[in-house]
C-alpha cells in the first residue's frame, strides 16, 4: 500500500510523514512500513538518519516515481510528497500509484485558497481527478483532508472543515495540533507516537477501511 501525503505548499508534511510511519509501526496491528522521500528538500530522509528510524526512507524526488521506483510488497509505504505548487510532476507520478491522499492543511484562509482557487496554479483536486486516466482502474484515489496545526478550541478547525466539506472534500475526523513536540522533531528519534493524534489517526484510517 501506499499514502501520498501531498499539500501546495508548506504543510506539516514531513513532520506528518514521520509521526504517522512510527504510529502505525506501534499500533496494535504493528504494520510494517517504509518511507519514501519525493521532496527534492530531501527532509524526511535526512530526518530518518539522525533520528535513527527503524524503517528505511529512501530518496525519491522523480517525475517518473512510478516506473523507477520498487515498493517492497507487504508494507505500508508512507510517501513525502514536494510542494505540488512547485513540483506536480512528482505528485503526478506518485498518485499513479497510489493508494490513499493525505491532504495536510491547515485552518487558515491561506491554506484554504491555496487548495481550492490558488494563484496561477492547478488545483490539487484537479491533479488528484487527472490522475485517473493515468492509473490501471481509471479512477483516482480516495483522498481525504487532514487538518494540521490546529489549535484546541479554535472555531477555525470546525469552520474550515465546514468549508472543505462543502466543496466537496472528504475531511477526517482526526486533527493534529499545533505542538512544540511535533514541530521540533525532526532531525530527533520519535517515541511516543500512537499514543496521540497520531495513534487516533490510524485507528480512524482503520475504522474507514483506508488501510489495505
Amino acid at each position: 500500500m501506499l499514502i501520498a501525503n501531498v499539500s501546495p505548499r508548506t504543510g506539516g508534511k514531513t513532520t506528518n510523514s514521520g509521526w504517522l510511519a512510527h504510529a502505525l509501526q506501534e499500533a496494535e496491528k504493528e504494520y510494517e512500513v517504509a518511507g519514501f522521500d519525493a521532496d527534492h528538500s530531501q527532509q524526511f530522509h535526512s530526518w530518518s538518519l539522525t533520528g535513527e528510524f527503524t524503517f528505511p526512507v529512501e530518496p525519491a524526488a522523480t517525475a517518473k516515481f512510478h516506473t523507477s521506483i520498487t515498493l517492497p510488497p507487504g508494507k505500508i509505504n508512507i510517501v513525502d510528497c514536494g510542494h505540488t505548487e512547485n513540483h506536480p510532476d512528482i505528485t503526478n507520478s506518485v498518485l499513479r500509484v497510489a493508494d490513499l491522499v493525505i491532504l495536510h492543511m491547515s485552518p487558515t484562509k491561506a491554506d484554504f485558497d491555496r487548495i481550492i482557487d490558488p494563484p496561477d496554479k492547478t488545483k490539487i483536486g484537479e491533479i488528484i481527478a487527472m490522475s485517473a486516466a493515468l492509473r490501471e482502474d481509471r479512477t483516482p484515489p480516495p483522498a481525504w483532508v487532514l487538518l494540521n496545526r490546529t489549535i484546541s478550541g479554535a472555531s477555525s478547525t470546525g469552520l474550515y472543515r465546514d468549508m472543505m466539506e462543502d466543496e466537496g472534500w472528504n475531511v477526517l475526523t482526526t486533527v493534529i495540533p499545533r505542538s512544540e513536540a511535533f514541530g521540533q522533531s525532526v532531525s530527533y528519534p520519535v517515541f511516543g507516537a500512537s499514543k496521540g493524534p497520531f495513534g487516533q489517526l490510524v485507528t480512524e484510517l482503520e475504522e474507514r477501511g483506508l488501510l489495505k
